[in-house]
């Protein structure tokens, strides 16, 4: 009964999710043309995710452009981009990018904004060139003060006032350490606002609801103590830590940015993400004491992640984050099949554990395809991870109440198997034909079996407890032979 009430929640919860993707709104909307290069906005635009055709890219391999040089570099030395995000991995480059926009059809000056939604970037300048003179030039970055900021939101923001009929072309340096992806969107000011809104409502919603499960599994884990849910906790603090680092998202409440959401440690946090994740994974597939084979693969996957963090000490930041990403996708397969092969043999609490990892890696593959241009960008495809690790957890907390449950049930089966074997003893010591009693330190009989009452002369052994003779006295009638047993007992505590 139990087990159906779970696998109606799990259902209600994945139907709920397809639910709120499907309300959501997928702002996919229809894009301005773009003639040759450049695009038009007027006053009935709408907020532009796509600007594959319009937006063009340059490589600064030594960082030492300036922007005089870019501006003036013919536009042919740009490389024009036509789908997908542009991703340039791990790199030490800075990348100029070129956007021209044309405001003929604009009938009044109209705020917008221009967003790179990418919160960990190091460094974003901004330069805006209007009838051939720079007119602004503006910064933003992991580093910058929030203060500083258009708006105080995690993504790097610049609001731009288009002018009536007045071309503008707009150029972004931007230089970064962690995995290099431009997704460049353009927004009406109130549009953006309302998008803002959205954004936050959904990460709202999947941080609350890890914090929530975080808070109830600490009742759990201290409650139960077992190791699985003890994993589980660290496994949940390393995730919220990392997601907390990764989003940037809470970060501007602080005076400070603390230490420990601090990007540079970025990769430990996901190195002791899957530390823990492994040991959940170990506890609670019981591969240690059920599958030899499962368990030596899991160890060694930990055995390379304890290696990962010592060789993550002293190599670069962007190579060390390059293999992380690499050893989690492996990492997850590797879940994955583990924990259906102990699905299908021997534990039934480990087919929650593979549709939880399942469930991260599709989130995290949406993301890589719509990434690379295969899937739109919308509010949905940007927050697949965040879906998938939600999810993650949510069935990581059912397989662990399966634990719990085939726990309970094994300690039942043992409790009745052992009310069985003390029924057998009983009978045994009921009907033998000995005297059987045991005995007190203070010479008292504790039980007797009725052949024993018969012995002594007693109709039954409930009025010889009653009684309570001394057991010694009332068995042995010999003093010499008592005070032998006496000493034997007082020297050994047996006599044969």
């Amino acid at each position: 009964m139990q087990q159906r009430l779970r696998d109606t929640w799990a259902r209600v919860f994945l139907m709920g999710l397809l639910l709120v993707v499907i309300a959501l709104p997928s702002q996919t909307f229809a894009q301005p043309g773009c003639r040759n290069g450049v695009l038009s906005l007027g006053d009935g635009s709408e907020g532009i995710r796509d600007l594959n055709g319009c937006l063009a890219y340059l490589e600064d391999p030594d960082q030492n452009l300036s922007f005089e040089e870019v501006r003036n570099l013919p536009l042919g030395k740009f490389n024009r981009h036509y789908e997908g995000v542009l991703n340039f991995g791990y790199t030490e480059s800075a990348y100029w990018t070129r956007l021209d926009i044309g405001t003929r059809d604009l009938k009044k000056p109209a705020d917008w904004m221009l967003e790179l939604a990418l919160p960990l970037v190091d460094d974003v300048r901004l330069y805006v060139v209007r009838d051939g003179h720079l007119v602004e030039e503006r910064g933003a970055g992991y580093y910058d003060n929030w203060r500083d900021r258009d708006l105080a939101v995690p993504n790097p923001t610049f609001r731009l006032t288009m002018q009536p009929d007045a071309p503008t072309t707009i150029f972004l340096r931007v230089t970064n350490k962690n995995t290099f992806r431009l997704p460049i969107t353009l927004w009406p000011r109130d549009e953006y606002i309302a998008k803002v809104a959205v954004d936050e409502v959904v990460r709202g919603i999947l941080l609350g609801a890890i914090l929530a499960i975080l808070a109830y599994n600490l009742f759990v884990a201290v409650s139960v103590r077992e190791p699985s849910n003890i994993y589980y906790l660290l496994y949940l603090v390393s995730a919220v830590v990392f997601t907390a680092t990764e989003q940037v998202h809470g970060i501007q409440l602080f005076d400070e940015r603390p230490l420990l959401l601090s990007k540079e440690y970025l990769h430990f946090h996901i190195i002791f993400t899957w530390f823990f994740g492994l040991l959940f994974a170990r506890a609670l597939l019981e591969t240690r004491q059920r599958s030899p084979d499962l368990d030596k693969v899991l160890m060694v996957c930990m055995h390379a992640v304890v290696a990962t963090f010592v060789m993550a000490l002293f190599m670069p930041y962007s190579v060390s984050m390059e293999w992380i990403v690499v050893a989690s996708i492996l990492l997850s397969s590797i879940l994955i099949v583990v924990s259906y092969l102990s699905w299908r043999h021997y534990n039934p609490a480990a087919r929650a554990h593979f549709f939880a990892w399942t469930a991260a890696l599709i989130g995290f593959g949406i993301y890589g395809f719509t990434v690379i241009g295969y899937l739109p960008l919308n509010t949905f495809t940007s927050y697949t991870p965040q879906f998938g690790i939600t999810a993650q957890v949510i069935l990581f907390s059912f397989a662990l109440a399966d634990r719990i449950k085939q726990v309970q049930g094994d300690a039942l089966a043992w409790n009745k198997k052992a009310l069985a074997n003390l029924r057998r003893y009983q009978s045994l010591f009921d009907n033998v034909i000995e005297g059987v009693f045991q005995m007190s330190p203070e010479r008292r009989f504790v039980t007797v079996n009725p052949a024993m009452a018969e012995l002594l002369g007693y109709p039954n052994r409930h009025e010889l407890l009653q009684t309570n003779p001394d057991v010694l006295d009332t068995c042995i009638a010999d003093d010499v032979l008592r005070r032998l047993v006496v000493d034997q007992l007082e020297r050994t505590g047996t006599v044969k």
